[in-house]
């Protein structure tokens, strides 16, 4: 429903006085077309106002006085999840920036964001200094504590300085780890994995109301890590740790978060992650606090999960009268299930490339199964004749079909790469991770 309220200029919110606005200049300006405000609380997204971008690229939403501080999230695009940015309003000051698509966002007016802005490029800058000269071969120990009191410098005057005010929740919370003395690089690596959580509080409701928590998370699940090429079980032990961190919130956030992160990791291609994060902590809180709609997502996304095997369906093909059944196709290494529609112009531009590639490649062990999605027959059963060498079997009924509800189809066209067994091996998003694939085979 987002994806067609974005847009709709009839979306006009009806304010009495303003108090305070938000104004900001969007660049290069053609791209943009219009904005939403939401108010973010514990993991929740409440909507807010409306704004429309005007040829200038300039945006203005006059805030009502009875607006609450806190944190705000503008969503500028869509994909909403990919195009936004969070914000500090305080109730006591107008929020100006200036937003261009390949910098990001600066603040021109705003205390809490300007001071936050400010901390994150010193803090980093500072560390990055620090991280150049273990580069050297060998440590001066008097320069070492120079850099080492800068970042608790910056640090102590960036709390003091935000004292009372919203962005000191945040500054206080990325407090860096600063050792006492003079450590190898290695050290200096393990350390912060350590004392990673130390300066965060879980429990403090202005960062539960940001991405704050689920970010420094996720980075902490893909990043912190001692050795180059870690194995899935430090990976897993990660997410123990980031799970323990969560642990003494309340369990609705609990599930909110560990579920988003969820989502992240198989936004980041790293779907066995996203498996075991979801047997061992959200499944089990989704039960706990019965909640039915999100038990079945779950579900679902276990179904048809890298790992599992592959659900069954029939297969009908007009072309060669073949009737079996996915686990009854035998004799093959490989095979690649793609779910497409004859309406769909990223699929009709997709398939014809596959089927170039099967062709090609006689000597890889690869068996095609296309299912279309579809209203009905035709112009399907017209549309296949292109592609003889593929395997091919109709969902009638398109979305509703049970082939696409167990494979939790959101999007065409789908691939998924499945063994022997008929288990689900990888799920390439696009069609050159596809190809990658299909040339390691």
């Amino acid at each position: 429903m987002f994806k067609y309220l974005l847009y709709l200029s009839l979306i006009v919110p009806i304010f009495g006085f303003s108090q305070h606005q938000i104004k900001g200049t969007f660049s290069p300006a053609t791209e943009f077309k219009a904005t939403m405000l939401y108010q973010l609380s514990s993991g929740n997204v409440n909507y807010t106002s409306y704004g429309s971008v005007d040829k200038k690229g300039v945006v203005q939403i006059d805030l009502d006085a009875s607006i609450p501080a806190g944190v705000y999230k503008l969503v500028y695009a869509l994909p909403q999840s990919d195009h936004n940015f969070e914000f500090i309003y305080n109730g006591t000051e107008d929020i100006v920036f200036n937003f261009d698509r390949a910098t990001g966002v600066e603040f021109t007016n705003s205390k809490e964001n300007q001071l936050f802005q400010s901390y994150k490029q010193s803090i980093s800058t500072a560390q990055n200094e620090l991280l150049q000269f273990y580069t050297q071969k060998t440590l001066d120990s008097i320069k070492y504590r120079k850099y080492l009191l800068q970042i608790d410098s910056l640090q102590n005057s960036y709390e003091t300085l935000s004292k009372g005010l919203i962005a000191s929740h945040f500054i206080v919370a990325s407090k860096p780890y600063v050792p006492s003395k003079v450590v190898t690089a290695e050290t200096y690596m393990e350390n912060p994995k350590s004392d990673y959580f130390k300066p965060m509080n879980f429990q403090d409701t202005i960062l539960q109301s940001s991405n704050f928590l689920i970010d420094k998370s996720i980075d902490y699940i893909l990043g912190m890590h001692t050795s180059e090429t870690p194995s899935f079980q430090q990976y897993t032990a990660n997410i123990d740790a980031v799970y323990q961190a969560f642990s003494n919130t309340n369990l609705a956030y609990q599930l909110i978060s560990l579920n988003t992160l969820k989502e992240l990791l198989i936004k980041s291609q790293q779907e066995a992650l996203a498996v075991y994060l979801t047997k061992t902590y959200v499944l089990p809180l989704a039960i706990e606090l019965s909640a039915t709609e999100l038990m079945l997502s779950l579900q679902t996304f276990l179904r048809a999960a890298v790992g599992a095997k592959a659900p069954n369906f029939e297969i009908q093909d007009p072309l060669t009268a073949l009737q079996t059944s996915l686990y009854e196709l035998k004799d093959t290494t490989t095979y690649i299930l793609i779910f497409w529609s004859s309406d769909c112009g990223h699929c009709m531009k997709e398939l014809p490339q596959v089927h170039s590639y099967i062709s090609s490649h006689p000597e890889k062990d690869l068996k095609i199964i296309a299912i279309g999605l579809e209203k009905k027959p035709q112009p399907w059963g017209e549309v296949i004749k292109k592609w003889p060498t593929f395997t091919h079997t109709i969902a009638e009924g398109k979305w509703e079909h049970s082939i696409p509800i167990n494979y939790d189809i959101q999007a065409t066209p789908s691939y998924f790469v499945l063994d022997a067994s008929k288990t689900i091996t990888s799920k390439p998003y696009l069609l050159k991770d596809l190809k990658a694939v299909l040339d390691q085979k």
